[in-house]
């Protein structure tokens, strides 16, 4: 009799008290396990960031050739808007180009 008015008033009995202290244990290694996945990641980015690892530019030249085709071809049978973006296209790669030769921004 004791022992159910015991379990009645709150009494938790030791196995389920033990199972929450193990869960609890468990949670707190995976929290430390995906705090350390976060920090390595994010040392990875800075690292990447750091090392300013030369930027290929053939995607611009690349670009601006094909610009140049887009205008011809644009030219040829003249669709204004084609002109445009083609034209602004061009333009932006050029733009690109210096800066990334110049190193403005960095």
């Amino acid at each position: 009799m004791a022992m159910k008015n015991a379990m009645i008033k709150g009494d938790t009995p030791f196995f389920y008290t033990q199972k929450a202290k193990d869960s609890e244990q468990k949670l707190k290694k995976k929290v430390h396990l995906m705090k350390r996945k976060i920090k390595k990641s994010a040392y990875d980015i800075k690292e990447k960031l750091r090392r300013k690892s030369k930027i290929s530019r053939t995607g611009n030249y690349v670009s601006i050739i094909m610009g140049v085709l887009l205008l011809i071809m644009s030219w040829s049978s003249q669709i204004e808007w084609l002109i445009w973006l083609s034209s602004i296209s061009i333009f932006s790669n050029v733009f690109l180009l210096t800066i990334q030769k110049n190193n403005l921004f960095s």
